[in-house]
């Protein structure tokens, strides 16, 4: 058991004292105005379901409703003062103010957030918070019809997922990724064959065979650029599978349509990219890899700019490869970097 015990002090003596001096009389300073904090309530309501509420300084807001069966749906609007923050510090996303959210695989039970703008802001680039993301994690668009969209300028981030969206659109966030049984979890490409495959760019070869090591037509790859920028590329009945998809390279001076059936090589895949962006000017060059004299010299500028932007790199031996078939892993892991490359 433990006593209380009282200790009592008493000084004794004279302690010295100092002199005191006048004071000077003090202006009175007004308090400072105290910046509104942000705020986090979270509710039970009566059917078992949870409501958090966050309010952040800048005056951007979000509800976010957990129903008793763990279905997650928020709803955020952003602040002119978020976007603009955003802009002016150079941040890509504007982060919204939401509790972290577990992507999910089935669609129908997948956590959603609706987005509203600002009046002036047509669209706003933001990131949402997501736990353990992976380069399978996507944004779905679901439209006013009911229909759904994979974004594929989903990007992962460090805090979960960032994505463009306009003023009132409605995501689901998903996990979509693909499991391959000639892929394994730590094969070089794995994620970028996840992340392709996730943004459905395309698909496997078989339901769970991805052949990794096989080469991909050049009509392929039409057909994977035509489905990144979301282009109808139905082909005429009676015509090739690959005739709209061919059009459309023409259309857009991504590729000559020519020698549908050869398979692509890095070169050519590096120079339709380099010409999606605009063919862009290029300084310096790839005299630092062994067979740099081997790049065609229509490729050049293509190759030096897809070498400077990280689309595409040496082997172990210090070569480019150019003339090389592009294996659909590396088809892979170039389209990653390039849509990453593309949504900042």
């Amino acid at each position: 058991n433990f006593n209380d015990y009282t200790i009592t002090v008493t000084l004794t003596g004279e302690i010295p004292s100092t002199p005191s001096t006048p004071s000077t009389p003090s202006t009175p300073v007004a308090p400072e105005p105290s910046e509104p904090a942000d705020s986090e309530e979270t509710v039970i309501n009566a059917d078992g379901s949870t409501t958090t509420t966050i309010t952040k300084e800048d005056g951007s807001t979000s509800m976010t409703t957990v129903s008793s069966d763990g279905k997650v749906e928020a709803e955020v609007t952003l602040s002119d003062e978020a976007i603009a923050e955003s802009t002016e510090s150079g941040d890509n996303a504007v982060a919204l103010p939401v509790p972290e959210m577990t992507a999910n695989s089935d669609r129908d039970t997948a956590p959603t957030v609706t987005v509203h703008l600002p009046e002036n802001t047509t669209s706003a680039k933001v990131d949402i918070p997501v736990e353990n993301v992976t380069a399978g994690t996507v944004a779905i668009l679901v439209h006013e019809d009911g229909s759904e969209e994979v974004l594929k300028n989903t990007v992962q981030t460090e805090s979960g997922i960032s994505v463009a969206v306009s003023d009132g659109d409605t995501l689901k966030i998903v996990d979509n990724s693909k499991t391959f049984d000639d892929v394994a979890n730590d094969y070089w490409g794995a994620a970028a064959i996840d992340f392709a495959t996730s943004r459905e760019l395309f698909a496997g070869t078989a339901e769970n065979t991805f052949s990794p090591d096989s080469a991909m037509t050049r009509a392929m790859i039409w057909s994977v650029l035509a489905r990144y920028e979301g282009a109808d590329t139905t082909a005429a009945e009676g015509s090739a599978w690959y005739a709209g998809t061919q059009q459309w390279a023409i259309d857009n001076g991504i590729s000559d349509g020519t020698n549908p059936n050869d398979p692509m090589t890095r070169e050519q895949f590096a120079a339709m990219l380099y010409r999606r962006v605009g063919s862009p000017a290029v300084n310096g060059s790839v005299e630092d890899f062994g067979d740099a004299a081997s790049v065609s010299s229509w490729a050049s500028d293509a190759m030096i700019w897809a070498v400077q932007n990280g689309i595409i790199g040496g082997y172990e031996d210090s070569t480019l490869r150019p003339q090389n078939t592009a294996t659909r892993t590396e088809v892979a892991a170039m389209l990653q970097r390039f849509v990453i490359l593309n949504a900042q």
